[in-house]
C-alpha cells in the first residue's frame, strides 16, 4: 500500500504540473531568447536485487563488522522504487551554433530500503557548431570545421554489475571535440573530456570508495569516402587517478589505444560505427604488470523495413574501479524494434557479457576474479495522447561468478509527458 500511495501521489503531481505548464507556458515557450519545453517522467520499478548482489552476499554484508557498511540500511534484497523527474529543456540556434540544455530534479523513493531514497539534480549543457555532421552528413555546410562542447553535472545512484554494489556518486563531465576537413577527401579531428566522480560510502562492500577522475585525449585522421561514410584511424591516451588512494591502487593508471574504424551509412539499410583497436594498459603500481588486449566498439543499426529494425552493440575495454582494482569487459547486445501500430512500438533484446578482474598484488580481497552475465528483455510503448507516452518493460539477467550465481528481475512502468 505504501508503494501505491507514493506512485499515485507522484502521478497526480505529474498531471498537475503538465496541466499548469501547458496552460501557462504554452504560448511562451518559443521566442527570441530560444525555445523552452518541459518534461516529466514518472516510473514505478520492481527490482529483485536492489543492491545488485546475491542473497549470500547480502546476508554476509548484514553480518559484517566493517564500519564502512551501514547494516541498518540493508533492510530488503528487493524493492519497489518510485522515480519522478520534472525538467525544463532549452534550445537556441544562432547561425551554425546550436545551444541546448536541461535543468531539473529527480525524486527517488525506495519503499523498503527507505534510507536509500534520494533526490538528484539534472543539469546538462552543450554547444554544437554546424550540426549537419550529426545528421548523416560527413561533410558540413561550411565544408571546413565543426566542433561541439558538452557539460554535465549531477548525481548517479544504482546497482553496478562491475562493482557488485549499490553505488552512489556525484559527477562532473566536460568534453570538447573538433573536426577539420582539409579537403573533400581528408580530415583531421581531436577531442578531450574530463570526468570526475565523487563517491559516497558503499552499501555492501567493505573496500572504501575513492574519488575517481579520468582524462582522455584522442586524435583522428579521416578519409572521407563519401558524403555519408568515413574511414578513420585513431590514437587515444587516457589518464585515470583515484584521488585519495595509495600507490598500490590500480585505478592510478594510463592507457594507449590504436584503432581503425568506419562511421556513417554503409547502405540504404545499414548504418553506425565500427572500430577495432589494440590497447596497452599501464599501472602506477610497480608490482602489477602492464596488460594489453584487442579492444572494440561497434554500434550498428539495420532497418529491415519502415516498421522493423535491428541493432547490434559490442564493446571490449579496460575500466578502472574506484575500489582500486581494474576490469577488462566484453559486453554485447542484440536488439529488435517493431512498430505494431502508429501508436504502439515494441522492443526485445538479448545481452551477453564477461568481465575479468585484476587486483593489486597485496590485496586480501580477490573475489570475484571473473563474472559472466546473460540476459534478455522486452518492452512496449504507447502514445497515450499528444503529450503523454506510457511504457512498460521487463529485464532478466543472470550473473555467474566462480563462487556464486544469481538471477535478477527488473519490471518497470513509465509515464512520460513532453510538450
Amino acid at each position: 500500500m505504501k508503494s501505491l500511495y507514493f506512485f499515485l501521489k507522484y502521478f497526480l503531481l505529474l498531471k498537475v504540473i503538465l496541466f499548469l505548464l501547458g496552460v501557462n507556458l504554452l504560448g511562451l515557450i518559443e521566442g527570441d531568447l530560444g525555445k523552452i519545453d518541459a518534461s516529466g517522467v514518472l516510473s514505478l520499478e520492481y527490482d529483485s536485487r536492489a543492491f545488485g548482489i546475491s542473497s549470500k552476499s547480502f546476508e554476509g554484508a548484514k553480518k559484517s563488522t566493517s564500519p564502512l557498511i551501514a547494516k541498518n540500511e540493508l533492510k530488503s534484497e528487493d524493492d519497489f522504487i518510485i522515480r519522478f523527474s520534472p525538467a525544463l529543456h532549452f534550445t537556441k540556434k544562432v547561425r551554425w551554433f546550436s545551444f541546448t540544455g536541461s535543468a531539473g530534479i529527480e525524486f527517488v523513493q525506495y519503499t523498503k530500503n527507505n534510507d536509500k531514497s534520494y533526490n538528484r539534480p539534472i543539469t546538462t549543457f552543450s554547444i554544437d557548431f554546424d550540426e549537419t555532421l550529426s545528421k548523416n552528413k560527413r561533410i558540413s555546410n561550411n565544408a571546413k570545421i565543426r566542433f561541439d562542447a558538452t557539460f554535465d553535472l549531477g548525481q548517479s545512484v544504482g546497482a553496478s554489475v562491475l562493482e557488485q554494489d549499490l553505488v552512489s556518486y556525484s559527477y562532473f563531465d566536460a568534453g570538447f571535440n573538433v573536426r577539420y576537413n582539409h579537403s573533400p577527401k581528408f580530415g583531421l579531428g581531436g577531442g578531450t573530456s574530463y570526468n570526475l566522480k565523487n563517491y559516497q560510502a558503499g552499501s555492501t562492500r567493505e573496500e572504501p570508495y575513492q574519488d575517481l577522475s579520468t582524462l582522455p585525449l584522442s586524435v583522428r585522421a579521416f578519409y572521407i569516402y563519401s558524403e555519408k561514410l568515413d574511414f578513420y584511424s585513431d590514437y587515444s591516451y587516457q589518464r585515470s587517478k583515484a584521488e585519495q588512494s595509495n600507490s598500490l591502487s590500480l585505478a592510478n593508471s594510463d592507457s594507449q589505444s590504436f584503432s581503425f574504424g568506419t562511421q556513417g551509412e554503409y547502405s540504404s539499410k545499414l548504418s553506425g560505427t565500427a572500430q577495432l583497436g589494440y590497447t596497452i594498459q599501464n599501472y602506477d603500481n610497480g608490482l602489477t604488470s602492464k596488460q594489453d588486449n584487442l579492444t572494440t566498439s561497434i554500434s550498428l543499426q539495420w532497418a529491415l523495413n519502415r516498421k522493423t529494425s535491428f541493432g547490434f552493440n559490442l564493446n571490449r575495454s579496460f575500466s578502472p574501479s574506484s575500489q582500486g582494482f581494474s576490469t577488462f569487459s566484453t559486453m554485447s547486445r542484440f536488439s529488435a524494434n517493431h512498430r505494431i501500430t502508429e501508436e504502439i512500438t515494441s522492443t526485445a533484446y538479448l545481452t551477453l557479457g564477461t568481465v575479468s578482474y585484476t587486483y593489486p598484488e597485496t590485496t586480501t580481497v580477490k573475489d570475484p576474479t571473473s563474472l559472466d552475465q546473460y540476459g534478455f528483455g522486452f518492452g512496449l510503448s504507447k502514445q497515450l495522447s499528444e503529450y503523454l507516452t506510457g511504457s512498460t518493460s521487463y529485464d532478466y539477467s543472470f550473473i555467474d561468478q566462480p563462487s556464486d550465481n544469481y538471477g535478477r528481475h527488473l519490471l518497470r512502468v513509465d509515464i512520460t509527458g513532453r510538450f
